[in-house]
């Protein structure tokens, strides 16, 4: 299997991609190489240093394909699956590329580069878990929290258009006096709202091993800052091709775009006592699909069988968590506060 790692020129280290500057980084030497000069100067002799000392398998273990590789750097092994397109070594740490998952229908068209760095992703996780007394203490250790990961999440980048009419039954309610009579006078109207609204960048997410949820919610991306694909911006962190093709996530985006439709078209509805949303029939007419790479900080933390997710859009730095409550703090607690209060009521009681 193809693998493939980038080089410092000055002292052979190797480099990955920072960003905060935007450029291949050394973290040993600390230099800077912009990604066209590393993608002229290295990917040759990167690719060669693999092949010649680099060790690759494959294997079958429960219906999933899995692969290994000696690490070239400290000949530890690797192992990855099916999807894994960018990793590192457990033992060194070396990041390594895995070409041959990025190649024909597999390669991305596009990728947003990472533009918050590890250090404001933790800074974002400490002030999520910071002064939350019920938090367990799993979640709040430093070592546990620095292990937070980039990643590389497959998103389907998709454009549609959407038309039809949506169908309301809507009030008018007025309240006025009548000689010595109070009158209530409801007007019942029947209001339609029809058009085409074009769509452009729907996002899909297009792996399994996420929730959408989580996906969805540190949305939206800025797509003017997606550029062409190139293997370099994968250096330093984690990777995954798709394993739900186009095809499966139209019926999503469709969904996603009906329901915008029906919310624009429902905005317009205004000067009623009372909307509701009958009949509608709404039509999407697809349009180009884009397969690109979208950056993810991660850290899932387990607690009593539950996976708990922090995500962060490795673009804007938005950020969603999900967080628990240790039941015997709170209840250490609650039995703190009733002891403090049985101690005042007693003090009062023997000054009375």
């Amino acid at each position: 299997m193809e693998t493939l790692e980038y080089r410092c020129p000055n002292c052979n280290a190797y480099l990955v991609f920072d960003a905060k500057s935007g450029d291949m980084k050394c973290d040993y030497c600390l230099s800077h190489f912009s990604v066209d000069e590393v993608k002229e100067n290295n990917e040759t002799r990167g690719k060669v240093y693999n092949e010649e000392n680099g060790h690759t398998h494959s294997c079958e273990e429960s219906d999933s394909e899995y692969f290994s590789y000696s690490c070239p750097s400290c000949g530890g092994e690797i192992i990855g699956d099916a999807t894994t397109a960018a990793t590192e070594c457990p033992f060194c740490e070396n990041p390594t590329v895995i070409t041959q998952r990025l190649k024909g229908e597999f390669k991305p068209d596009f990728v947003i580069p990472f533009k918050v760095t590890k250090k404001e992703a933790v800074s974002a996780l400490e002030k999520l878990y910071g002064g939350k007394k019920l938090l367990p203490n799993a979640f709040t250790k430093d070592n546990r929290v620095k292990k937070v990961t980039g990643m590389y999440v497959p998103y389907w980048i998709c454009d549609c258009e959407a038309s039809g009419t949506v169908h309301y039954d809507a009030t008018r309610v007025r309240t006025y006096t009548d000689g010595k009579y109070m009158v209530t006078r409801t007007d019942i109207y029947k209001v339609i709202r029809g058009g085409t609204v074009s769509f452009d960048n729907i996002p899909q997410d297009g792996t399994t091993k996420l929730e959408g949820i989580h996906t969805e919610s540190i949305e939206p991306y800025d797509y003017s800052e997606m550029i062409p694909f190139s293997n370099e911006y994968l250096s330093g962190y984690f990777a995954d091709i798709y394993d739900v093709n186009s095809e499966e996530v139209l019926d999503r985006v469709a969904e996603r775009a009906k329901a915008s439709v029906r919310e624009s078209f429902r905005e317009t509805v205004i000067g009623y006592s009372t909307v509701t949303e009958g009949q509608s029939n709404i039509n999407i007419k697809n349009g180009d699909i884009h397969y690109a790479l979208l950056p993810v900080w991660m850290l899932n933390t387990n607690w009593n069988g539950k996976t708990y997710t922090f995500a962060m859009n490795g673009q804007t730095g938005k950020v969603v968590g999900d967080l628990p409550v240790d039941k015997k703090k709170f209840w250490k607690r609650v039995a703190m506060f009733f002891g403090i209060f049985a101690a005042v009521a007693a003090l009062i009681a023997l000054a009375l």
